[in-house]
């Protein structure tokens, strides 16, 4: 028994389908290559995330209601009157989450699966008749059911399964007083069909993620299949219009059920099924016969019956039926659908699989099913795979069923290799069909083999977890709402909740992710890193690797810093706010100093810097890339007192170290005792300052995850490993000099070359006031970066007072509002029209950023001698974001176009 059949229960309305979609992509997968408007909803050429990529893959019964039920002897009733069921709500339930939508694999969505899904059948006073658990179970029978204006298919799918975990009410229905009664094993058949699921691709309505269901619950038997049922499959023709349809002979009703419910056509997205006008159900023999006609196939039934059509036979007509291929043909003679010659029907239990090599589920078991003519059919021969399947899935070639029908499929999964990259395993899709005949399939068994992944001794943030979430954090965006999963202290301050979602069984509604596509390896790691006492831990520096990681993120937080300043700087009028112009200037050519001093010292220990695609570029408003200041969101914006006080001094933000348990303020080492040539390279510097420098770098206290405390990490790590010995392996012609940098661009070859760099980005970045010169004013080249920013918030240079006091009490910086275009804020290529003449604009200076952050990857990477190049692009930027400011910002009266510098790395 099953829905397929008497009694049964058929509902229908509507339901929320609230995937998201900007997962869908491979590509969007690297962290790398990730950009924020791959969250936004598409907005063609420009494909971003998809047609609804802040969704929460959550499915919602919204307005399902009970539309018929039919007693065993097929009685149907429509009417309150006759079951007090009919027109009362099924809904999911009011105690916890809401089920979800789940694929397999960015690259096999077609066997979507639904977890956590809770249906309630409640009565006319709102009481529950009936809960139940709906089994996990994959989307089957996909196919395109409407043609929509545009000439787009709408697709339609179905999901059968069982309802578990039964807990019954006071049930009055005399429908569901049978369906109780022939129902064994504590379950229950069930299948929904869904389809009309409005995108908003084509217009743009009220129901967007909103579709059809109709949806039909019966009786199952202890020892059926429960996502299929083990009877007959009519089979698309070669010219017809409709989908397969499952197909049960019914001895003891003594008639054929024949499941059009996902096969007949509609006239329209969310429109009433194709008229096929009169139907006969008829035995395809030598001489075809019709049996009789087929009831429930009028349009205005779907809702009412699911689709399913009932063929009433004599015992005559019965017996012909159990043992002669049949077909349902229309009046006319055309046939719609037709079993094969010989009636058979293939088909697994269980297709879906996610393998895990190393672990406990490394392995799994399938049983296949053959029928002829609706009976088990033994010594049925079954192909599987094609021989293309990828060599870490393991599978038979072919299995055999036995006298009841079935067969045995064992399958494996070993190590994938990491094939993707970014995407965790591989996906594998093998082919399963009868080895007579023409090999055609009849299924396919679904596998996700995830890669390997060692438990860390002492998984680090940076290292293991970070680059996990950060993944969650771009491709679930709603979950953003509540926390940023790629931010430290987010996660730390859900943690708990975390930990239990992720260690919730599969099943739950509460499991995270909700993609339900993280390993085994990588969960255990990560609740590993969450139960690190006394605090999971950011960044350590144990490796040769761990340290290039660390430097690769300093040089991208170096980068990342430049063109908020650039942006602001660019926004002053020629001739206004001078002053101001000179101290930005002056912060961002240090910047740029500190980016090229990173690459050296990268380059110093055998790292490679990567600047530019196919790697990392910032965006904004956006965090600083690694770890580092998370909770500050660098902008974009023109110049004003409270972009410079709340971004560029949040960013600049000093932390004086404790050393021995005191505040340390002041210098390590006196700059004028390290003698270097005009290329940089130290010439000579007293043993007894490297020390010093040395031993102050491994006992300052840093804040974590200030600037300060990163590179004093950095520090360490070298150290550390050069201890060791072998660190300073790189090319010294990788090096490159800049004699007219502000201070000194250091050519790092060893410990006391990179440790004097690092002091200087420390000192020139969070350094406290030094008057070299003694004329009681900080200048620039004595002023650490936050405090240049806090003379233009406080509009007075900064001065030490008779009582030795620094005080902003010095000559005045005034600010001129008037004096500074009206740059739009976040300026962002993509939110620009596409053809037009601003996006164009735009563009144009995007691709000279893009082409800098290329000249700089080849500066750095064996080609010091373009140095002048480079600083080519930089003037060439500055003349196109200056242009911009003549083009208005569509939608914002008085606001100009601003540089947005981008590099899009990602084009469809």
């Amino acid at each position: 028994m099953s829905y397929l059949g008497f009694p049964r229960l058929t509902f229908a309305g509507t339901f929320q389908s609230d995937i998201c979609t900007v997962n869908n992509i491979p590509p969007y997968y690297d962290n790398t290559m990730f950009e924020p408007r791959f969250q936004w909803r598409m907005s063609m050429p420009d494909y971003n995330g998809l047609w609804h990529p802040k969704g929460s893959n959550a499915i919602r019964l919204t307005d399902l209601r009970i539309t018929s039920t039919s007693l065993p002897d097929g009685t149907l009733l429509t009417t309150r009157a006759q079951d007090p069921l009919v027109g009362c709500r099924v809904t999911d339930d009011d105690l916890r989450a809401h089920g979800k939508f789940v694929d397999l694999d960015p690259q096999n969505q077609m066997v979507s699966e639904l977890y956590g899904l809770r249906l309630r059948i409640l009565d006319g006073e709102g009481t529950e008749v009936l809960r139940g658990d709906f089994a996990p179970s994959p989307v089957d029978d996909v196919w395109l059911r409407a043609r929509l204006p545009s000439g787009r298919g709408d697709p339609s799918g179905a999901y059968q399964s069982v309802l578990t975990g039964l807990q019954w009410g006071e049930v009055r229905s005399p429908a569901l007083q049978a369906i109780r009664a022939a129902t064994t094993g504590g379950r229950l058949s069930v299948k929904l069909v869904m389809d009309s699921v409005e995108d908003g691709v084509e217009h743009w309505p009220d129901n967007v993620t909103y579709g059809r269901l109709v949806g039909t619950i019966g009786p199952h038997l202890a020892g059926e299949p429960q996502q299929f049922v083990a009877g007959r499959r009519l089979r698309r023709t070669p010219d017809g219009a409709l989908n397969p349809a499952p197909c049960r002979v019914d001895e003891a009703a003594s008639a054929v059920f024949v499941d059009l419910g996902n096969s007949t056509p509609t006239t329209a997205r969310g429109g009433p099924l194709v008229d096929l006008g009169p139907v006969n159900l008829v035995a395809m023999g030598t001489t075809p016969v019709v049996l009789a006609p087929l009831t429930g196939t009028e349009p205005a039934a779907y809702e009412r019956t699911a689709g399913i059509a009932v063929a009433r036979l004599t015992r005559e007509q019965l017996e012909i039926a159990r043992k002669t291929p049949l077909a349902i043909r229309k009046a006319t003679g055309e046939v719609l659908l037709a079993e094969n010659a010989d009636a058979t029907y293939l088909r697994c239990e269980k297709v879906v699989f996610r393998l895990h090599p190393g672990k406990t589920q490394a392995s799994a078991t399938t049983v296949v099913h053959a029928t002829r003519f609706g009976r088990p059919a033994a010594g049925v021969e079954v192909f599987l795979g094609t021989g293309g399947e990828p060599a870490a899935f393991g599978h038979p070639e072919k299995v055999v069923t036995g006298s009841d029908g079935r067969a045995l499929i064992s399958m494996t999964g070993k190590d994938p290799g990491n094939p993707r990259k970014w995407v965790d395993g591989v996906a594998v899709e093998c082919p399963y069909g009868f080895t007579d005949g023409n090999r055609e399939p009849e299924g396919q068994i679904a596998a996700r083999i995830f890669d390997p992944c060692p438990l860390p001794a002492r998984p680090t943030w940076v290292r293991d977890v970070q680059p996990i979430l950060q993944q969650y954090s771009n491709l679930y965006p709603s979950m953003n709402a509540i926390l940023d999963l790629g931010n430290y202290h987010h996660v730390i301050r859900h943690q708990t909740y975390i930990r239990r979602t992720l260690l919730a069984p599969r099943e739950s509604p509460n499991h995270m992710p909700v993609t339900r596509d993280l390993s085994p390896g990588r969960r255990d790691m990560i609740v590993k890193w969450l139960d690190t006492k006394p605090a999971p831990p950011v960044l350590e520096i144990e490796t040769i690797e761990d340290l290039r990681g660390a430097l690769q993120q300093a040089l991208l937080v170096e980068l990342a810093t430049i063109p908020p300043y650039l942006a602001t700087l660019f926004s002053i009028k020629p001739g206004h706010n001078v002053k101001i112009a000179e101290l930005i200037r002056g912060v961002v050519i240090e910047e740029m100093q500190h980016l090229a001093q990173v690459c050296n010292i990268l380059n110093a220990v055998g790292g490679k810097p990567q600047l530019g695609r196919p790697g990392l570029v910032p965006t904004y408003p956006g965090r600083l890339p690694g770890p580092v200041l998370p909770d500050v969101t660098v902008r974009l914006r023109r110049l004003s007192i409270e972009h410079v006080r709340n971004c560029f001094m949040a960013i600049e933000q000093p932390d004086h170290p404790t050393l021995d348990g005191k505040e340390f303020k002041g210098a390590v080492i006196k700059p004028e005792n390290v003698r270097l040539d005009q290329a940089g390279n130290v010439k000579s510097v007293p043993a007894d300052d490297i020390r010093a420098l040395e031993e102050w770098f491994n006992k300052a206290e840093y804040t974590p995850m200030t600037i300060g405390w990163f590179y004093d990490r950095i520090a360490r790590g070298i150290s550390k490993l050069d201890a060791a010995g072998g660190l300073f392996t790189g090319d010294p012609a990788l090096q490159v000099s800049w004699p007219d940098a502000p201070g000194v661009l250091y050519r790092v070859t060893d410990k006391k070359s990179a440790l004097l760099a690092i002091y200087q980005i420390v000192e020139q970045g969070e350094g406290s006031p030094h008057d070299l010169d003694g004329d009681d004013l900080a200048d620039p080249g004595e002023l650490g970066h936050y405090y240049r920013f806090a003379e233009i918030v406080e509009g007075r240079q900064l001065v030490r007072t008779s009582s030795g006091e620094w005080k902003y009490e010095g000559p005045e910086i005034p600010f001129d509002p008037e004096g500074v275009h009206p740059v739009v804020d976040d300026a962002d290529t993509f939110r620009l029209a596409a053809g037009s003449q601003p996006r164009r604009a735009s563009e144009t200076c995007d691709e000279s950023y893009t082409n800098l952050l290329t000249a700089l990857n080849r500066l750095f990477n064996g080609h010091p001698d373009e140095f002048d190049d480079t600083v080519g692009l930089m003037y060439q930027i500055q003349l196109q974001a200056k242009a911009l400011y003549d083009t208005p910002a569509p939608a914002d009266s008085g606001a100009v176009l601003g540089p947005a510098f981008q590099s899009p790395g990602l084009r469809f």
